[in-house]
């Protein structure tokens, strides 16, 4: 499944904002798709964070996640976040969204973070437990949804597994 970054491939912004507005953007009094497009504009660079990841199929966007910074004010030690992950309804139920979340938590790691947060309605930890994500306190969203923040340790550096000539990196995530 091939990944892009959205800053190779602008193109797909207004994509990408409409699923974002459609599955949370909508929930947000005054908020408008042309708010949610601009929000996104943020991820419009190269080799640097903030990031937003695409998994494309036939060249057409089908998934999408981010790295970010401070989702949340109220704990600003909480410097890096992933959100926004939204696989099409389609192509949900084949481990997309952890091929996403694994490739982030990879660029991650090279761009030197060492702690991931991310908030999910999924009080269990949903997607993001079996990933190695530990559940921390829950909150209520400005939207007045309850959240599960959720935090994941990423190796220090020089530690990520070595992979043998000719294989893909092994892989901590």
């Amino acid at each position: 499944m091939p990944f892009l970054t959205l800053s190779q491939a602008p193109h797909l912004l207004p994509v990408v904002a409409r699923w974002y507005f459609d599955t949370w953007g909508h929930r947000v009094t005054g908020w408008t798709l042309e708010d949610e497009q601009q929000r996104l504009e943020v991820f419009l660079h190269d080799n640097e964070l903030p990031v937003l990841l695409m998994a494309t199929h036939n060249d057409a966007p089908i998934a999408a996640a981010q790295l970010k910074f401070h989702e949340r004010t109220e704990r600003p030690e909480r410097l890096h976040w992933l959100g926004g992950v939204f696989v099409c309804p389609a192509y949900r139920g084949h481990a997309l969204a952890s091929e996403l979340i694994r490739e982030l938590m990879r660029k991650a790691y090279g761009y030197g973070v060492r702690e991931v947060f991310l908030q999910t309605e999924h009080d269990d930890g949903g997607l993001y437990a079996p990933l190695g994500w530990e559940r921390l306190e829950q909150q209520t969203h400005r939207t007045g949804v309850a959240v599960r923040i959720m935090r994941r340790a990423l190796p220090l550096s020089g530690s990520a597994p070595a992979a043998a000539p000719g294989d893909r990196p092994a892989s901590p995530w």
